[in-house]
This record gives C-alpha cells, sequence and structure tokens, in this order.
C-alpha cells in the first residue's frame, strides 16, 4: 500500500454514505492481533482499533513491543491506538508508528481509568484544549500521511457547547475523524451511553464521527442509528463476547433473516491457536483470562465458568477447563445469534 493513500482510504471507509461502517473498539488485552485475525475470518469489519499501546513504553524500549505492534490482519484497515502523558513522547510514538504498514494513528482521550488519569493521561488530555491542540498538531505533522484520529468521552461532565468547542479546534489541528464514547469521566458501563452527543458532533463537524458504546446486538445497533443519524458505529464489549458479530449485523443490515449459527468450541479452539502464534508466552495467560470472561457470557449458564476462569494465571487451566465444559455439555457448543 503506498502510504500516500492510507489517510484517503481510511477517511473514505468512514464517509461511505450508503453503508454503516463497522469500527472493532480498542481495548487492553483483547483487541491484539491474534483477536483481530478471529474477527477477520468471520468477516464484515471495515476498520480495526488496536489495543492501546503506551507511548512511554514504546520510546523506553520493551521486548514486547514487537506484539503490540503488529499489523494483522490487513494493515489498510488498522488505526494503533496510543495513551500516553507528555507531548514529546506521544509525537515521537506517533511517529514511529508512523512507520509501520499500518493505515493510521489514533490519539486515547478517553480512557479513563484511574491509574492513567493520575498520571495525565486518557481523558486528563480534555481538560487542557490548548495541550490536546498543540498534541494533535505536531501529531498530525508526525504521522504524514498516515490517517490521524482521537478517541473521546463527553468529559468531566456533560456540556455540549465545551464538547462541540473542544472537537472543532482538534478538526481545525488535523484529526481525521474522532470516535466519540458518550459517557462523562466517571460514568460506568452500566450507564447508557448518550448518543445524542454523536449526533451533535456530526451536525457540527466536517470530519467523520463514529459513536461507541451500548450496541449489543442488532437492536441496539438501528436504536443507535435512529438517535444519532448515519454514520460509522465502533464495538467494543459484543465483539469481545462475539468475534462473529461484525459479519452478523452486515448480514441483518442488509435484509438477511436466516440463522446465525456458530460452534463455540470450534471459536475457542482457533482463539487460542491465533493466540499462540501472535503473543509473547507471557501474555498467553492473562489474553485468554480476558477472552473467556466475555466469550463465556454465549452459554446459558456460563457466569460462574467465566468469572472462575477470567479470575485463573494459568493459561493450560483456562483452555482444559473451557473444553472440559464443552465436552460435558455438547449441547451448549452450538450458539445462535439472536442479538
Amino acid at each position: 500500500m503506498a502510504s500516500g493513500s492510507a489517510r484517503r482510504r481510511i477517511v473514505r471507509i468512514l464517509s461511505r454514505p450508503a453503508t454503516t461502517p463497522l469500527i472493532l473498539a480498542p481495548m487492553a488485552t483483547i483487541t491484539h492481533a491474534a483477536f483481530r485475525v478471529l474477527v477477520e475470518e468471520f468477516g464484515a469489519c471495515d476498520l480495526y482499533v488496536s489495543e492501546m499501546i503506551s507511548a512511554e513504553a514504546m520510546i523506553g524500549g520493551t521486548s514486547y513491543e514487537p506484539y503490540y505492534t503488529m499489523s494483522d490482519p490487513d494493515p489498510r484497515r488498522l488505526v494503533f491506538q496510543l495513551v500516553g502523558y507528555t507531548e514529546e513522547r506521544i509525537v515521537e510514538a506517533a511517529s514511529r508508528l508512523a512507520r509501520t504498514e499500518a493505515a493510521g494513528v489514533d490519539l486515547n482521550m478517553g480512557c479513563s481509568a484511574p491509574h492513567i488519569v493520575r498520571k495525565g493521561g486518557g481523558i486528563a488530555w480534555m481538560a487542557d484544549p490548548g495541550a490536546a491542540t498543540r498534541l494533535v498538531e505536531r501529531a498530525r505533522k508526525a504521522v504524514g500521511d498516515r490517517s490521524l484520529s482521537v478517541k473521546l468521552r463527553l468529559g468531566a461532565t456533560e456540556d455540549p457547547q465545551r464538547l462541540v468547542g473542544f472537537c472543532r479546534t482538534l478538526e481545525s489541528a488535523g484529526a481525521d475523524f474522532i470516535s466519540l464514547h458518550p459517557k462523562t469521566r466517571k460514568q460506568s458501563a452500566s450507564r447508557p451511553a448518550r448518543w445524542s452527543y454523536v449526533r451533535l458532533l456530526r451536525e457540527e463537524l466536517a470530519i467523520p464521527v463514529i459513536g461507541n458504546g451500548g450496541v449489543t446486538g442488532e437492536a441496539t445497533l438501528r436504536s443507535r442509528l435512529d438517535e444519532a443519524g448515519s454514520g460509522g458505529v465502533m464495538i467494543g464489549r459484543a465483539a469481545a463476547r462475539a468475534p462473529w458479530i461484525f459479519a452478523y449485523l452486515r448480514r441483518r443490515l442488509r435484509g438477511d433473516r436466516s440463522e446465525y449459527r456458530v460452534d463455540l468450541a470450534s471459536v475457542a479452539r482457533r482463539f487460542f491457536t491465533l493466540l499462540e502464534a501472535h503473543q509473547p508466552p507471557d501474555f498467553l495467560a492473562t489474553r485468554a483470562a480476558r477472552f473467556v470472561s466475555y466469550f463465556t457470557q454465549n452459554l446459558a449458564f456460563g457466569h460462574a465458568l467465566g468469572a472462575r476462569l477470567g479470575a485463573s494465571r494459568s493459561y493450560d487451566r483456562i483452555r482444559e477447563e473451557l473444553f472440559a465444559y464443552f465436552e460435558e455439555h455438547p449441547e451448549a457448543r452450538i450458539h445462535v445469534e439472536r442479538g
């Protein structure tokens, strides 16, 4: 792929008026290369965003960075997400990522994890519009012909005027698109996402605005589109539960009402194979535990199993117990997606 086409290609994907672009949201320990390949094998994901990459760790140099910067399954549809605490480190890391095969770089200004916010990362950038604008301006120059995007929350409070003004400055500074998880800093996953803010930004900005949060299946997807209007939709937790969700939703949007069946044991086996091929041994247990904590939600009585395996620190135990469950409950292998 010629670097000059990367930025235009991403913007074109997100600006198609006749379709609903479906994007894999960044999730720590989930949206690594192995999981992205699994999603790709089901099909219909328009754009992938990687799990967060620490700018400080990248600049400092660790043996794990090559795994974070794998570009599978398709670098033309991959955006690397950066989280960091200083302008200098983020810009330098963005410059390095722009030299990979990936199509773009995303700046995380929405993470509300306390340990990240305390050090000045994630949503802390939204508290200083001037600093955020300078960061985007410098990152825009650093990434060259790659796309540059920003992922946000609403901020510390709901303030539509401030949100619009903040996003306009990012647009002027060179952001190619914005992803909005429409919740405030302290609102938890149980609180509903306010997609009316996605609509507001789509009406006020010239660049694409991607909505994120609360899409669990067809009904919620259509509800969010009704609330926010046409545009890209980013899905995280539902994809962690069901890596086939994008293919399923694409079928439903085309009007295909046929039954969508999945062999859960086969999906799990494929995930573990991909995990071993794309992640270092030190990461296998944490990545597997995180995956099965979501994946077991497809099982009628999977809560206890998911909680137990999600807390495990043994990769072998996670594999063995999950497949033992399917051996003992063969009826649970076939899942019919109904969301």
